[in-house]
């Protein structure tokens, strides 16, 4: 008996095995492609010139394969009978958002691509990349452009990804035993082969990360412009404003550019042996307490004279000021996110971060520091700095889509008008890509990458939230389309065969491994 026992549990368990492994090698369900293809005409619309910051009243536009072909007055005139009629009364139309500062992974077309059509998010810039070619977890550049491929093939469901990424190059700590020594950075013999890899795999920047080494960051922007290449993410801990534009970097990401870089005591900082573990509950009370304004008026001005752009991401700072908030924790698009993901890394992140946000005195720093931010934006803005609207979406309750009608509204709570705000989030997201000539606005010649609201986003910036549908390219997704897309989305996030091969996605990539480990 006791042999049959064992016999039943040797099977039970190949049994299981085999369903498991089945689970995570069978590919996944692709979301729902419910959209009309075709020549539309949307008839007597209010288009939302963001350019000019206002209004167009009644208008009747033209998409024909793709394009805008057409703006003129609304009129009664009867349209060609192969044309798709939208009626645009009582509704505006406006270009599709871009998120400037997103993470894909192997799994982004059944998590991240449904929640950001469905929020209206067309454009995407990629800030994560692969360190080989390719990886079980990250999405790789080969990845993104198949993605744009499909795109413009007018199937699968996906924003446009626009300048690809490499990985985070932070001086060695990221590069996993047996990789080419190349890669750690810091050592800046190898930063020729460095830029040289990523410009043979298509990557248009090479992300910084914050703990390169001033020589090493200033060795990589000289190689990367030698070969084409710009740089773009961190401003590193021990590297000055100055010397990020002096090196032409593209765009410094995240608030602390002008928290840490207006502080008093910045420099002795910067000069610490490890600056990163000195960010702690006490140092950022300083930084908060002893912020300069004129020294902060003045690092702004230098940066407005500049080609640098900032992203600021608001959202990575509002997930530690409101991690005691119970309503901010049991945030209803949690069931957008995979389980093992909430559960597994969210749920302790913000834990965390609820106990490290206030110091002994239970002084909430963080909340502190994320009102100093949105100062910060603002007299940046004031001062013309020129400004990418970013998410760092995937990022611990940063909710991909959703998260950048969220940090347009902090823009217009720090007091950029809606007509700024917008302007940041299309045509200056595409100009800065050099891609305004076919992105970013609604003009004649354009790609009709566009959405349509039910209400006017300059009377209330929460507006741009109310879409009755979307255009990209030469598809149109109404509002019953987006709704089975979020539908998917949710599916997808509790279903036990994503959650599986998410898990193994991270555990055989090597990169994962480092972080996981770190």
């Amino acid at each position: 008996m006791t042999r049959i026992k064992l016999k039943l549990s040797a099977f039970t368990f190949a049994v299981l095995i085999l369903a498991i492994t089945l689970m995570i090698v069978i590919p996944l369900a692709e979301a729902p492609d419910e959209s009309v293809a075709g020549n539309f005409i949307i008839k007597n619309v209010d288009i939302v010139d963001v350019e000019a910051g206002k209004i167009l009243a009644r208008q009747d536009v033209t998409i024909r394969a793709g394009r805008v072909s057409r703006i003129e007055e609304a009129s009664e005139a009867a349209p060609p009978p192969s044309f798709n009629i939208i009626d645009g009364r009582g509704k505006y139309i406006m270009p599709g958002l871009w998120d400037m500062h997103t993470h894909s992974y192997k799994i982004s077309p059944q998590f991240h691509h449904p929640l950001f059509i469905a929020n209206g998010v067309t454009g995407v810039r990629d800030m994560s990349g692969c360190m080989s070619e390719p990886d079980n977890f990250w999405a790789c550049i080969d990845d993104r452009k198949k993605w744009n491929r499909h795109t413009a093939e007018g199937r699968g469901i996906a924003p446009r990804f626009i300048l690809q990424s490499s990985y985070q190059i932070n001086g060695g700590s990221e590069v996993p035993a047996g990789f080419p020594d190349f890669f750690r950075a810091n050592d800046t013999r190898g930063n020729g082969k460095l830029a040289g890899f990523y410009a043979a795999a298509g990557a248009d920047f090479l992300k910084t990360y914050s703990d390169l080494s001033p020589a090493a960051y200033g060795n990589l922007a000289r190689e990367a412009r030698a070969r084409g290449l710009s740089i773009a993410g961190h401003l590193p801990w021990r590297v000055s404003l100055p010397e990020a534009i002096a090196a032409k970097q593209l765009s410094i990401e995240h608030p602390r550019l002008f928290l840490l870089g207006c502080f008093k005591g910045a420099e002795k900082f910067r000069g610490l042996p490890d600056p990163s573990a000195a960010f702690n509950t006490q140092f950022r009370r300083q930084l908060v307490d002893e912020h300069d304004a004129d020294l902060c008026a003045s690092m702004m001005q230098d940066m407005a004279d500049s080609t640098t752009y900032w992203s600021p991401t608001l959202q990575v700072l509002q997930m530690s000021a409101l991690a005691h908030n119970r309503s901010f924790r049991e945030n209803p698009r949690l069931k957008y996110i995979p389980f093992i993901l909430s559960k597994g890394s969210w749920e302790g992140d913000v834990n965390k971060s609820a106990k490290r946000a206030t110091d002994e005195n239970g002084r909430n720093v963080d909340a502190e520091m994320y009102q100093l931010a949105k100062r910060n934006l603002l007299q940046a803005h004031d001062s013309g700095v020129k400004l990418l609207a970013g998410t760092d979406a995937g990022d611990t309750y940063v909710f991909p889509g959703f998260s950048i009608h969220q940090e347009l509204e902090e823009y217009v709570a720090a007091g950029i008008s809606p007509q700024d705000t917008l302007k940041i989030a299309t045509i200056e997201a595409a100009r800065f890509s050099n891609l305004d000539g076919n992105y970013g606005s609604i003009e004649v010649g354009k790609t009709a990458d566009i959405l349509l609201l039910r209400a006017n986003p300059y009377a209330d910036i929460r507006n741009t939230q109310k879409i009755e549908g979307l255009f990209l390219g030469e598809r149109y997704f109404d509002r019953s389309a987006l709704d089975n897309i979020l539908d998917f989305a949710e599916r997808q996030a509790g279903s036990v065969r994503l959650n599986l091969r998410y898990l193994w996605d991270a555990l055989s990539s090597p990169l994962m491994r480092v972080q996981l480990i770190d």
